[in-house]
């Protein structure tokens, strides 16, 4: 299969775009995050240092107002969505309900203006999230607030620091994604497909042995996408880079155990995640799921609580990644194509 089209949507382009790209990251997450460690309130930095991250990926667009406004739109999902997961995701079935409403909104928005699509999705993404981890900490509300500011920030950093016109978006997805999304629509089907998926990672919890569902729902909600629709074998390197990230975040919490210096570790790798989405698709997802297991682990250690088991966060992401296979399977067959868009 031919991956051109994904290679032009998280193209880079030059050495300085990728210092631009990796600065402008490192600065927008590790603000919050590390500077949440050092005050004593690890969890609402690893919120803050998320929020930052996935403000900076709603970066889209081909003009200054477009990006800018597509980036506010983020945070106020981000916000949000966490929001109702975490108020509604503690009364009996709001957890499932909340998902699973989330996941029918971005499913529904998947084929729309690219930028929608990102913010529905991540909408998503942050009401599990709220509704899985149960962020007690009262300054995780602030701790957002700082994330989203930063990205902000990072971006005006990066415009001025590496003389970039704000016109020269490094990470406008608009023409990539419309390639993607050129060979099927997804309607009704695929909305239904996804926000089903979604949920049965949470109501068929016990049933499938997954110790704690949100992680099999986050790996649903981020490996299950409209690019599958156009290519499975992209979404099998979602999936594999997914699985790989645990993996590889497990093997660093046994040699690294202390918060500040994980919160650091993962502030690198989120710079990363979006330089390797432009080497390859497995690359980036595996940093972005370390980027989340190490967030959680400087909240586990830092409460005097022992890691993760590997094993149970293997089979619990491996487990989302084979509902996210099985969804889009349900979403594509039989296969009807259209032409491309001009």
């Amino acid at each position: 299969m031919d991956l051109s089209w994904y290679r032009d949507l998280y193209k880079i382009g030059s050495i300085a775009g990728a210092t631009a790209v990796a600065s402008r990251v490192t600065l927008a997450v590790g603000v919050p995050l590390v500077g949440g460690v050092l005050a004593g309130h690890p969890a609402a930095g690893v919120a803050g240092g998320a929020t930052a991250l996935f403000v900076t990926m709603s970066d889209i667009g081909t003009t200054p107002s477009a990006r800018l406004v597509t980036m506010l739109a983020g945070w106020i999902a981000i916000a949000g969505g966490g929001t109702l997961g975490h108020v509604l995701g503690s009364t009996q079935y709001g957890r499932e309900v909340v998902v699973l409403l989330c996941a029918l909104v971005a499913g529904w928005a998947s084929a729309s203006h690219p930028a929608i699509a990102a913010v529905t999705r991540f909408f998503a993404v942050a009401a599990a999230a709220g509704s899985g981890m149960r962020f007690g900490d009262p300054n995780v509300l602030l701790s957002v607030f700082i994330g989203g500011a930063m990205a902000f920030v990072a971006l005006l950093f990066v415009w001025k620091s590496f003389s970039i016109p704000s016109d020269d978006n490094l990470m406008d997805w608009r023409a990539g994604v419309r390639r993607a999304f050129s060979g099927a629509g997804t309607g009704l089907r695929y909305t239904l497909c996804y926000g089903a998926t979604a949920a049965v990672s949470l109501f068929a919890a016990n049933s499938l042995g997954v110790k704690e569902p949100f992680w099999a729902t986050l790996a649903v909600l981020m490996v299950m996408r409209p690019e599958g629709i156009a290519s499975l074998e992209l979404t099998i390197h979602y999936a594999i880079g997914t699985i790989a990230g645990v993996i590889v975040a497990a093997a660093i919490l046994r040699f690294i155990s202390q918060p500040l210096e994980l919160a650091v570790l993962a502030t690198f790798i989120a710079a990363f995640a979006r330089i390797g989405l432009a080497i390859n698709p497995s690359l980036g997802f595996m940093a972005f799921t370390m980027f989340l297991l190490l967030g959680v682990s400087v909240i586990i250690l830092s409460a005097g609580m022992a890691p993760h088991v590997l094993e149970a966060r293997v089979y619990d992401v491996a487990v989302g990644c084979i509902l996210a296979l099985a969804g889009t399977l349900a979403a594509t067959y039989p296969r009807f194509s259209r032409a491309p868009n001009p």
